[in-house]
């Protein structure tokens, strides 16, 4: 994003057309990711405590089909945390929603902020222009994203000039390895780099998770609490 759009973003025509979106996604797909995919950064005790006496609004949203699957329940854990911690936080399960796919119809291009569906994504956009924190939680289906994760991120179109200065957490289960987790938090990561100010605050995930249940067991699921409560 320029200068520019960050100073003047409401000008319709500064904001990235939808052919511009998409060589900006190329072009951080491209861009080194940051080490360690399980590594996450603790704050300062003085900033845990600012937390827990502020409190922040955290959004959930988990794309898992299964209730209590495992990427389902590092998220649960994250929110047990942040709750704890002081936090309003909610959770979509997007299984449960109506959400269409993406028409590419470009009503979102020519008036930010509107889409030509009415559907449940109407109300998970205001929930996302609310939060302070979005959590994006998902199981790794083909080495990326399921498709109802994909589904959201297309339907998030509308909001992305007007999404600003947000922190990111990302929870991911697969029954494979560490590349599946690492290209599934890659396509995550070029999705919520489009938006202004984004901060990439922390990484959950497991492998290796082929029944209900192995979260529980992971070093994941502790620092998933950890994480929440130090949201």
């Amino acid at each position: 994003m320029s200068d520019k759009k960050d100073t003047d973003f409401n000008r319709p025509l500064v904001l990235l057309d939808r052919r511009g979106f998409l060589k900006a996604g190329v072009a951080i797909a491209a861009a080194p990711l940051i080490a360690g995919m399980g590594a996450y950064v603790l704050p300062s005790e003085a900033q845990a405590a600012t937390n827990k006496t502020s409190g922040k609004t955290i959004l959930i949203i988990s794309s898992s089909p299964r209730a209590n699957s495992n990427s389902d329940a590092l998220s649960n854990e994250f929110m047990r945390g942040a709750q704890e911690a002081g936090h309003v936080v909610e959770k979509i399960r997007l299984s449960e929603k109506k959400i269409n796919y993406c028409t590419g119809c470009l009503a979102c291009i020519d008036e930010p902020g509107s889409c030509s569906q009415q559907d449940d994504m109407d109300k998970i956009r205001e929930r996302m222009l609310a939060a302070d924190t979005i959590v994006l939680a998902t199981p790794v289906y083909f080495h990326v994203m399921n498709g109802q994760m994909k589904v959201f991120i297309d339907r998030a179109c509308p909001i992305y000039p007007l999404l600003r200065d947000k922190d990111f957490y990302y929870a991911v289960s697969c029954a494979g390895g560490n590349s599946q987790v690492e290209s599934s938090v890659k396509n995550l990561k070029i999705f919520t780099r489009s938006f202004s100010g984004a901060k990439e605050k922390g990484i959950m995930s497991i492998t290796g998770a082929w029944d209900e249940g192995a979260a529980q067991k992971s070093a994941a699921f502790r620092q998933a609490y950890t994480l929440g409560v130090n949201s």
